[in-house]
């Protein structure tokens, strides 16, 4: 039994590692899950900020008073949520597809903290789906789900910001060392060879 296990354990192993070497990419690096997060992390906030005007306003708290006039305050923070809303899909989408390769490192679980960061990560990704998803569909004035949109909608958007907030925290020593144009060398990698880039730097620059 032991054996077995033992087989199974190392053939997972290495189709995980085979999944892993087939998606590698001279783009999906940590620069470029920096870059694309710097741009996501403003357009997040932007909803979130936007989103808590427009709750607040039609849902006040005790002794919160908004103004109502001029109109354009209103439909100007609209505008901006939306359109942020709207650029915050192909920013999801390319972040997913540069660090789509972690799905697929071994061994999956490190420990208790590596468990938690990896179901940290699941709700972050998941809120910031499934956000902008309804929100999109709402600004068509179609509601296909059983629940509430505003108030689920405002839910989840601290759900997002809290778990983004710790996402953060967690990896900040990475989103440090690759803020800058030039990755810096760790001393404990290898430098990395790529066919066709002649040494320079393909990583995607902001």
């Amino acid at each position: 039994m032991t054996q077995l296990t033992e087989r199974l354990g190392d053939a997972l192993e290495a189709r995980m590692r085979r999944a892993q070497g087939g998606l590698g990419s001279p783009v999906r690096r940590p620069r470029s899950a920096v870059v694309l997060g710097r741009l996501l992390g403003p357009a997040f906030l932007i909803c979130f900020l936007t989103g808590l005007y427009s709750h607040f306003l039609q849902d006040p708290l005790p002794g919160m008073v908004f103004p109502t006039r001029p109109a354009w305050i209103y439909q100007l923070t609209q505008g901006v949520h939306v359109t942020a809303g709207l650029a915050l899909v192909p920013l999801l989408l390319g972040k997913l597809w540069s660090v789509y390769g972690r799905l697929f490192e071994w061994p999956p679980l490190r420990g208790v903290l590596h468990l938690i960061e990896r179901g940290l990560v699941g709700v972050l990704v998941a809120t910031a789906l499934l956000e902008p998803a309804i929100g999109l569909i709402n600004t068509y004035q179609w509601y296909p789900w059983p629940f509430p949109f505003r108030q689920t909608h405002f839910a989840l958007a601290w759900v997002l910001v809290g778990a983004l907030a710790v996402h953060v925290g967690v990896k900040l020593p990475i989103i440090v060392q690759h803020w800058s144009r030039r990755e810096r060398p760790r001393p404990d990698r290898p430098p990395i060879e790529r066919h066709g880039t002649e040494g320079r730097d393909a990583d995607i620059s902001a």
